[in-house]
């Protein structure tokens, strides 16, 4: 899927913490430019997947009656590289919820190496302020499958 940036979530606690997996195929389009003879997952790509990943386990804890929308990302640091054949490993913990914004600490961990971490910020709404209804049930199924992909298993880095 373009543009997703996690391929299966798990929930630790539900509404509270997840992991999220991301295999970095080599066949990835961006490689070509990023950066040629050096190929680096981008970060700004990390931090969206773990902000997808965040998202996702606030929508799901709403039984997709809520759409968590990143508004600010925070201390985001970056310390190492993912790289082709790397499978990224999102955590995400909820540190602070109101009933319309969710502060999240994620961390982006390849094998026992942290890449990166970021405080990202969600202003959270109803779902039908942002999805319109012709879309919803689209919206909803696709995101369910990051949490039960109908007995697929996760892509293998390469598989692309």
């Amino acid at each position: 899927m373009r543009h997703y940036w996690v391929d299966h979530i798990e929930v630790t606690e539900p509404g509270v913490s997840a992991t999220g997996r991301k295999a970095v195929g080599s066949s990835e389009d961006f490689f070509a430019d990023h950066f040629p003879g050096n190929p680096v997952f981008p970060g700004i790509y990390i931090v969206e997947g773990m902000a997808q990943t965040a998202g996702a386990l606030i929508g799901q804890a709403s039984d997709w009656k809520e759409f968590a929308l990143m508004v600010s990302v925070d201390r985001a640091r970056f310390s190492s590289f993912a790289r082709p054949g790397d499978v990224v490993e999102y955590s995400v913990l909820v540190e602070e919820r109101t009933t319309d914004l969710a502060a999240v600490r994620g961390t982006a961990m390849v094998s026992d190496r942290r890449i990166a971490q970021a405080r990202i910020t969600f202003q959270v709404f109803d779902i039908g302020r942002m999805i319109p209804p012709l879309y919803r049930e689209a919206w909803t199924h696709t995101l369910s499958l990051l949490f039960d992909p109908e007995g697929l298993e996760p892509e293998e880095p390469g598989d692309r």
